[in-house]
């Protein structure tokens, strides 16, 4: 599988062909999330990234700095978010944010789970929805 050129979906629209090399460091920066529909030459399907199983779950910054059972620490502030500029045009970075906060912001509304955070530690930006720290209660609010 790693000789095959591969594709991610953006915006609804096939993207590549990569090589396995070039999908990893997507995926390693956070352009790709385990979630994401992506497929090769050689299958053809279009599975989650997570699941093709020649990709590392540690290579997903979604996954990354987070251990099952461990507490989550809920008022330190060490998210950072992006957010739509006031123009519309590009996104700014705000914060740092405690989980506490962005969790409240979900809850509200101001803030939803297509959108982007980052902490030290991960190797590229997330959606909030891939994060365990957020993805059970952006179910809930959907």
């Amino acid at each position: 599988m790693k000789n095959v050129s591969w594709y991610y979906n953006l915006n609804l629209k096939p993207q590549g062909p990569l090589s396995f090399e070039e999908m990893r460091a997507r995926i390693h920066r956070g352009e790709v999330g385990p979630y994401d529909l992506i497929s090769n030459d050689a299958d053809g399907s279009w599975r989650p990234a997570c699941e093709w199983g020649v990709f590392e779950v540690t290579l997903f910054p979604a996954t990354q700095a987070f251990m099952q059972g461990q507490d989550i620490v809920e008022d330190e502030k060490e998210w950072v978010l992006l957010v739509p500029a006031v123009d519309g045009k590009g996104v700014l970075q705000e914060g740092p944010f405690s989980v506490r906060e962005i969790r409240e912001a979900l809850q509200n509304h101001s803030v939803n789970g297509q959108q982007y955070v980052w902490k030290s530690g991960l190797s590229g930006w997330c959606r909030i929805k891939d994060r365990p720290e957020f993805a059970a209660l952006v179910e809930s609010v959907l």
